[in-house]
């Protein structure tokens, strides 16, 4: 269709509506994959081996911390194999951590691209967070496919299972704006990222079931999102051979709410960046 000026010339329609809404979205897509690129070309160079390093590091350690606590008691997780128990808590948490530790340091890192006008602030911590997740997500298809194949455990409840996980991402993707839009008005929000997120381990429920817990710690500890996302993992995980605590209601609010809060933090803090 076209629009035709009054001297007659058909000049072309701008997008209108939807039509305009999909192509908005497919140009943000193409700004993100480039800035993925770029980021795995920045952090590994050309090197053919970039990506999988980025499966292998959270693979080792958590397959390192599998081992450990498989050396120093076989049996106490009972049905549950101790070795696939605290690989798939880790995981997950691994994510979280990489995913808002370097947040902080998402715009100082990638200033010179802010001049374009297609380039935002959320696709410089999108794109990042997708290296993160992309390669855990690998690991735990790797993971979870050598425990079907090797010790006939297939996951109970893929759909569960990935609902946790994707309640995870997004939960950390929340908090990554946060700490990123934080990082660019104060210099000691970069130096306190990086402890917090040590300390929120043991109040993750990444290696914690919430069964075993005193019912009062139990409920005061699932007033935190990520217990919730971690407990519904392992459910997916190992169906009926766990008792899992939950309110997917109540963390899909929190997630929600976090992730607002995170696009309201960029906003505001785009006109005080200097470029």
């Amino acid at each position: 269709m076209s629009t035709t000026a009054d001297d007659g010339i058909g000049l072309p329609s701008r997008p209108q509506g939807i039509a305009r809404v999909i192509k908005g979205f497919r140009i943000q897509g193409r700004v993100i994959h480039a800035l993925t690129l770029r980021e795995l070309t920045t952090r590994f160079g050309r090197s053919q081996l970039g990506f999988l390093w980025l499966m292998l590091e959270p693979l080792m350690l958590a397959s390192a911390i599998g081992m450990v606590h498989w050396a120093v008691n076989h049996d106490s997780n009972g049905p549950v194999p101790i070795f696939l128990y605290y690989i798939i808590g880790y995981a997950p948490y691994f994510a979280f951590r990489a995913i808002i530790n370097r947040a902080a340091t998402a715009f100082h890192s990638n200033m010179t691209l802010m001049y374009h006008r297609q380039v935002r602030l959320t696709d410089v911590v999108v794109a990042r967070n997708i290296l993160e997740v992309s390669a855990v997500t690998g690991v735990l298809v790797l993971v979870i496919g050598g425990s079907a194949w090797l010790v006939d455990m297939p996951p109970a409840d893929i759909p569960m299972l990935l609902s946790g996980l994707l309640l995870i991402f997004l939960f950390s993707n929340g908090l990554a704006m946060l700490a990123a839009a934080g990082a660019a008005r104060w210099e000691v929000i970069d130096r306190l990222v990086h402890p917090l997120t040590y300390i929120s381990l043991p109040f993750s429920g990444a290696f914690i079931m919430m069964d075993r817990l005193p019912p009062s710690w139990r409920e005061m500890l699932l007033w935190n999102p990520q217990p919730n996302m971690h407990e519904m993992v392992r459910e997916g995980m190992f169906g009926e051979l766990i008792v899992s605590h939950y309110d997917v209601f109540y963390t899909v609010s929190c997630v929600v709410v976090l992730n607002l809060l995170g696009l309201a933090a960029l906003r505001a803090v785009r006109p005080k960046l200097e470029f």
